[in-house]
């Protein structure tokens, strides 16, 4: 639309994709119909140079300097698609600071290109100074470098002239993430009375972009055994030694770890910590067994099915030790293996319980190790595992009856292997949730306690 008043006054209202004004060819600047404006104004990236880093977002500005009467403006700009991706455009404040605008965008992703343009609405003078035309960000995909090339762009008045300007793009660094991680932790030895000392070795390295400075702590279980710093150029690596005096602490497995402190821009801090693959065992100068863990196989068990109860029972005396392990269901002894095991070794015993004959209810499950009298601190007693719960079979999550709620969570385990599935899903123990268990479910349905 174009309105002609007195003098013939010309407002510019179509859309600058249609107004070929001015095109730049390399480094030089093509105008056509020029105005009679007096001096060159600059449509320039702000800042003209970044440097980042893979993974994060930055934003830069599409700014026009020492313009007048400006009434509508369009820019094209294209970057390295493989290293960056434009997630988004927005109108700058200059011209909507003239009043209502109409801004319009085009972006090509896998080019690696936009076009923008904006007017002004209406019978309105146009803006003069400086100010911002559009902010662009991008997120970083790769490490390289790419420009931030205008190659095109045009300003025109409220007159419908071209203004002679200048345009002057950008450059991005892209570095890799500053990342800094604790690849291994060893430890020796494994195995010791209190009062001895065990070498660790922690090696870190840096996987980032540039170089690095940080702390790495020591720690066994959550006690700081120490801490040094270090200092490491882009992809190299150190290993660190420390020292852990074992005096006062009591007998037992510790775990030992190393942590590296964040460094600025650090988004991937899941390598910072790693443990040694290996427990560090204090023993005790005598006869010491101990059961560490009880696991059964499922919390819930249909009447007349058989679920493990996986034990772990340790030496942490100074002899070979030849013991019984009995498992119990309340007072009831369920099973007892025999077993021989050599200082700090540890071994696990899966014990089978059969739920037939078994009546409704709540039983704790235990276990304890015995040896001879002469050993009377060969043990610790019973480790005490909490609540297996039987019930009807198919009534999956122990609330008396078998219903909407537990057809759910078959549902929800269906095809699931034990584990990762729900093993109180698999209602027959045969290691999967599927058919044969829906089946029996469906021959328990609304059935209650």
């Amino acid at each position: 639309m174009i309105d002609v008043g007195e003098g013939a006054f010309v407002r510019a209202r179509a859309p600058l994709a249609l107004l070929p004004l001015f095109l730049v060819v390399g480094s030089g600047l093509f105008l056509i119909a020029p105005s009679n404006q007096a001096g060159i104004t600059t449509v320039s990236v702000f800042p003209s140079t970044v440097t980042t880093y893979v993974g994060q977002n930055f934003s830069i500005d599409v700014n026009v300097t020492g313009v007048s009467d400006l009434y509508g403006w369009e820019f094209k700009m294209n970057w390295t698609a493989s290293l960056l991706n434009l997630t988004s455009i927005t109108e700058g404040s200059f011209l909507k600071s003239g009043g209502q605008t109409f801004f319009y965008d085009n972006l090509n992703v896998t080019g690696g290109q936009v076009t923008a343009e904006c007017t002004l609405e209406g019978d309105v003078e146009g803006i003069s100074g400086s100010g911002g035309l559009a902010t662009l960000t991008f997120n970083v995909k790769s490490s390289g470098q790419s420009p931030l090339n205008l190659y095109y762009g045009v300003l025109i008045n409220s007159q419908g002239q071209t203004i002679p300007s200048q345009l002057s793009g950008g450059y991005v660094h892209l570095s890799p993430a500053p990342d800094v991680a604790v690849t291994s932790v060893t430890v020796s030895p494994t195995a010791l009375l209190p009062g001895n000392s065990v070498n660790i070795n922690a090696t870190v390295q840096n996987l980032g972009g540039s170089a690095e400075s940080f702390n790495v702590t020591a720690y066994t279980n959550s006690h700081v055994i120490g801490v040094q710093e270090v200092a490491l150029n882009s992809s190299s690596l150190r290993t660190l030694f420390f020292t852990w005096d074992t005096t006062g602490y009591s007998v037992g497995d510790y775990r030992v770890s190393a942590v590296a402190s964040t460094v600025p821009g650090e988004m991937n801090t899941t390598n910072n910590a790693k443990a040694a693959a290996s427990n560090v065992t204090i023993l005790y100068n005598g006869h010491y067994i101990a059961v560490t863990s009880i696991n059964p196989g499922k919390t819930v068990i249909g009447q007349g099915y058989s679920t493990s109860i996986r034990t772990i029972v340790k030496n942490y005396g100074t002899h070979t030790e030849t013991f019984n392990t009995t498992a119990y269901l309340g007072t009831t002894k369920l099973q007892t293996q025999r077993v021989t095991l050599q200082s700090g070794v540890s071994t696990t015993l899966n014990f089978t319980w059969n739920t037939a004959g078994f009546s409704y209810g709540n039983y704790t499950v235990s276990a304890n190790v015995t040896l001879g009298p002469s050993e009377a601190n060969a043990w610790i007693g019973p480790l005490i595992y909490g609540i297996v719960k039987v019930t009807i079979p198919g009534d999956i999550n122990g609330d008396g009856v078998v219903n909407a709620k537990d057809a759910s969570l078959l549902a929800t385990n269906w095809l699931k292997s034990i584990p990762p599935g729900l093993a109180n899903a698999d209602i027959n123990g045969d290691g999967i949730v599927n058919a044969r268990d829906l089946s029996i479910l469906c021959a328990h349905w609304l059935y209650n306690v």
